[in-house]
């Protein structure tokens, strides 16, 4: 039987807590995911739990960057994003996040390594253009920046 837990008044039924008997990282994962909405911090604690089971759960790793992202704490966010790349290299969005979490640094240049690399893996990323080409023009390297424009435009409309 899983352990319990109270929500606002109610009493749900929690993923099982040790590993001998049968946690599922997957099933703590969920649990964050429909706390994320109300519970930001106890979203925090389930994707923890999950990355107990499973260190390599890229979505856990990049949605616990993200939650910190959104608390103010960028250095913390970037390491988990660097975290979920490491776990799955190719997927666009955790380059796109790893992007605005060093650029919220202050430290533009690798955001557009970053920008550039998650263009790279989805050409329509429409956001990951628009950052790049906002940087490129900030930079001073326009040329550069109306054709990502164009880019991402393009991947608009379609």
């Amino acid at each position: 039987m899983g352990d319990l837990l109270l929500l606002n008044g109610r009493v749900l039924r929690a993923p099982r807590c040790g590993l001998r008997r049968g946690t599922s990282a997957t099933a703590w994962y969920e649990l964050g995911l429909s706390l994320e909405a109300s519970h930001p911090a106890r979203a925090i604690s389930a994707y923890e739990r999950a990355l107990a089971g499973r260190p390599d759960l890229a979505d856990a790793l990049n949605n616990l960057g993200r939650l910190h992202h959104e608390t103010g704490s960028a250095a913390a966010a970037e390491g988990y994003y660097r975290l979920s790349i490491c776990a799955s290299p190719d997927v666009p969005l955790f380059w796109f996040n790893l992007g605005v979490s060093v650029e919220d640094q202050g430290r533009s240049s690798e955001a557009i390594a970053a920008y550039e690399h998650a263009i790279e893996l989805e050409p329509r990323l429409a956001d990951a253009h628009f950052n790049l080409a906002r940087l490129l023009e900030v930079a001073g390297r326009k040329s550069d920046d109306e054709l990502v424009l164009r880019r991402a435009v393009r991947h608009l409309v379609r």
